[in-house]
């Protein structure tokens, strides 16, 4: 659900090392101005709806349709059912925003050791909350992520202030070099472990 396409050019490039198929058209863009909804297939256990920029102009339309919250919603009752559905949103208030929020059932929060990211975070929980009250009240926050997390006394100051605060999740270490994926992959593998056990108890 990001304009920007960050998630969608990545699993575009990783499609294109394993040999799969690169397709960027239809896009949730596509789906979220009525046309059918297209769901791409990228490994045995991941497929995705990829996201472009026209985005940005799909959610000026649906911010002057009145209700303007269920569009996701919508989208997502006409995908075929799956064990997991991941949102991937950017960090914003806007209308795609609410959308998503109006249609899960659990939220996580990525956070950087930073004071506007501990500020977004805030404002994030706030408008969790609010969303709940009103439009979704099945919405469970399951905690934070901590990412790009660095050895530095200010960054540990901030990880252990959201392990007290915010449900710290886990921490994913910032990784430079040809090993980089590897460690991040590494580092979010236990953190994915801990949320699926999480879903399972309820």
């Amino acid at each position: 659900l990001d304009d920007q396409a960050t998630l969608t050019n990545r699993l575009a490039h990783q499609a294109a090392r394993i040999g799969s198929p690169i397709e960027t058209q239809p896009t949730i863009a596509d789906a979220l101005d009525g046309a059918p909804t297209t769901v791409y297939h990228y490994t045995p256990i991941l497929d995705y709806i990829p996201a472009d920029h026209r985005l940005a102009w799909v959610a000026a339309k649906m911010q002057a349709s009145s209700p303007n919250h269920a569009f996701l919603a919508r989208v997502l009752r006409h995908v075929e059912p799956y064990d997991y559905v991941l949102l991937d949103c950017p960090p914003s208030a806007g209308i795609i925003m609410i959308n998503a929020l109006a249609a899960c059932t659990h939220t996580v929060i990525p956070v950087t050791a930073s004071e506007e990211s501990w500020d977004g975070r805030q404002r994030m929980e706030r408008m969790i909350s609010e969303v709940a009250s009103v439009l979704n009240k099945q919405i469970t926050p399951l905690g934070a992520v901590l990412t790009m997390r660095s050895p530095r006394s200010k960054a540990q100051d901030y990880y252990e202030a959201l392990n007290a605060q915010a449900g710290l999740l886990g921490a994913v270490p910032h990784a430079v070099g040809v090993d980089a994926d590897k460690r991040i992959y590494t580092a979010y593998e236990p953190i994915a472990s801990a949320l699926l056990a999480k879903l399972a108890q309820e």
